[in-house]
């Protein structure tokens, strides 16, 4: 019955291969599938594919980057209402802050991380909220 369940998508965007990879392992031990692109570009492209549930978003990247992305997306119909999350240094400007539901500085926290993204899009109820793994009980500030 677990198989059939529906796993919430996370279109993680980043530039930095080691973070990249943190943000793979941390989204799917929560129980979301998870894609990865390594700048603007390829995020774009695969956006013309696939609609994420929550996308989460450097801001400094080569290429396109992520405020140039952001504003791309919000242009096109069918990604104009995906759930953005930028995780960044860069401090975003009023206008870029404006368009995406919050904002996580790097260095993050993970469990911070976890709580902003499981408030827009819930994990799938799996057997490991039961056993006591997981986040802890440390959801709230």
């Amino acid at each position: 019955m677990a198989a059939s369940t529906y796993r919430p998508v996370i279109l993680a965007v980043e530039d930095d291969p080691p973070v990249r990879t943190l943000l793979r392992d941390i989204f799917i031990e929560a129980g979301y599938e998870v894609m990865l692109a390594e700048d603007g570009t390829i995020a774009l492209t695969a956006l013309s594919t696939i609609m994420p549930d929550v996308m989460t978003l450097d801001l400094e990247m080569p290429g396109l980057n992520g405020a140039q992305l952001l504003s791309a997306i919000r242009k096109r119909v069918g990604t104009r209402s995906l759930a953005v999350v930028i995780v960044s240094a860069q401090e975003p400007s009023p206008s870029v802050r404006a368009l995406v539901q919050a904002v996580v500085p790097k260095p993050f926290d993970i469990e911070d991380l976890l709580a902003v993204v499981q408030r827009l899009v819930p994990p799938p109820a799996q057997e490991r909220s039961a056993s006591g793994q997981g986040r802890g009980g440390a959801a709230e500030e």
